[in-house]
């Protein structure tokens, strides 16, 4: 095979994985509209948009009918200069949106004419294509609304959704939250088969997510016709320009929580904290920013008590690493990798109002995604976009007391009746009210155990 015909299948490969993979782009656009103050089209304009968070400028020019577009673009805020040999030259701030696309017209008089106008153009919660409900969410939006640290939490802005008592689901506007698609950088997270968000294992913090889409109400229904549900995604942050970083711990104690009062089966004191460190920056000037951070939110309930006494004390510990890089060899080319790694352990959970102390659960789960996402401005109407992930979520619960019995299969083996609240878990049939016979049976055992 020839040089030729190995570029040639090179990019054949490219462009088929560009089509199946460019929906889960995590970028936004500016499009829009170049003329002259009399209203004549103005071809041949120099588009030059530039951001913090983006390493080099993104160039286009206007086509005859003086129309340009600025395609996959880091969510941000960016100013747009607009130059035209013998017209003014005019820059125009605008905040791309993920998944959005910002509408940014101007016009330009001759050059003797001063400019002194500002305009900041936003995305448009209206897309003309389509009769879904659109918006869209920025990190300091996040965090100066009520919302606590977990991803799941984002899902209660939204209009029309319901999050309590099925918290999980999260039903939209009549429809079922298995319906619901869950995204973190353009991965699915929904769990297979239940279709909810697995909330503590593939539940990422706010802290990293710059901006946040839904897209809600005419969302396409699928299978049999049914009302759809929302499609949740984010975008996570990436480096800019210049150093920044954070760090905070936020804490939320038991004694900032009034006491559980009156007859309560099960009682509890619950200490919550949550801590954050991260970093961004350049690594080359203009070329590579990185960003990371790391997470740990850390749970305790103390002096748990239910119907039978006290019971161990609930932990969650919880660990969560996340890196970022972002590469910008020309104006042209944009590429973005990222790797999150969660851990997560807790124990003694799952406790009813009637379990004996024993009976506590936990579970050790990890989450792992990894993303790699580039795209290759070919011409003014020409783009080519990839992107691969990897999403693993294993993951098991345990017992928190193991039995020390070895289970015997020798024919004539009998069960230890005088021990079978050490054998495994034990549940007491309740007396009944009518059968003499089985509450003979069933009371020396409530006597033995203490079982109510």
């Amino acid at each position: 095979m020839t040089n030729r015909h190995v570029i040639r299948a090179l990019l054949f490969l490219f462009f088929l994985v560009t089509a199946v993979c460019s929906f889960a782009q995590q970028t936004g656009s500016i499009k829009g509209k170049v003329t002259a103050t009399d209203g004549s089209v103005l071809p041949g304009v120099t588009v030059e948009a530039t951001s913090n968070v983006l390493p080099q400028s993104r160039i286009a020019t206007t086509d005859a009918s003086g129309e340009y577009r600025l395609p996959a673009l880091i969510p941000g805020t960016y100013n747009v200069t607009f130059t035209l040999s013998g017209m003014q030259t005019i820059t125009r701030k605008a905040e791309v949106q993920l998944a959005q696309e910002t509408p940014l017209d101007a016009k330009l008089g001759v050059a003797s004419v001063a400019e002194s106008i500002t305009v900041t153009a936003e995305a448009t919660l209206i897309n003309k294509e389509s009769t879904a409900l659109q918006s869209g969410l920025t990190n300091q939006e996040i965090r100066e609304l009520p919302v606590t640290q977990s991803y799941s939490d984002l899902q209660k802005l939204i209009p029309g959704v319901m999050v309590n008592p099925d918290t999980f689901r999260g039903p939209s506007a009549g429809a079922s939250g298995q319906d619901n698609v869950y995204q973190f950088d353009g991965v699915n997270i929904t769990m297979p088969l239940f279709g909810i968000l697995n909330v503590n294992t593939s539940d990422p913090n706010t802290h990293d997510i710059e901006q946040v889409t839904v897209v809600r109400g005419g969302a396409k229904a699928q299978d049999f016709n049914r009302a759809g549900g929302f499609l949740i995604d984010t975008v996570t942050k990436s480096g800019t320009k210049k150093f920044s970083g954070e760090v905070s711990l936020e804490v939320l104690n038991k004694n900032f929580i009034a006491d559980q009062t009156g007859s309560q089966l099960l009682t509890y004191q619950q200490n919550r904290s949550w801590g954050t460190v991260n970093l961004g920056g350049p690594i080359l000037s203009d070329k590579l920013f990185f960003y990371g951070s790391y997470y740990r939110p850390d749970f305790t309930k103390s002096n748990q008590a239910n119907v039978y006494g006290d019971l161990p004390k609930y932990e969650l510990k919880r660990t969560d690493k996340f890196g970022k890089l972002t590469f910008s060899p020309s104006s042209a080319l944009l590429f973005n990798g990222s790797y999150r790694d969660s851990h997560t352990d807790e124990t003694a959970s799952s406790f009813g109002a009637f379990q004996a102390p024993t009976t506590g659960t936990g579970s050790k789960v990890s989450s792992k995604i990894g993303t790699v996402e580039g795209s290759w401005i070919i011409n003014n109407k020409s783009l080519a976009t990839f992107k691969v992930y990897d999403f693993k979520n294993p993951g098991n619960g345990l017992a928190d007391r193991f039995a020390d019995v070895v289970p015997s299969f020798t024919k004539g083996t009998h069960i230890d009746i005088t021990r079978l609240g050490e054998l495994g878990r034990l549940v007491v049939p309740t007396p009944s009210g009518t059968n003499a016979t089985q509450r003979a049976f069933v009371q020396p055992f409530i006597d033995q155990y203490g079982y109510v």
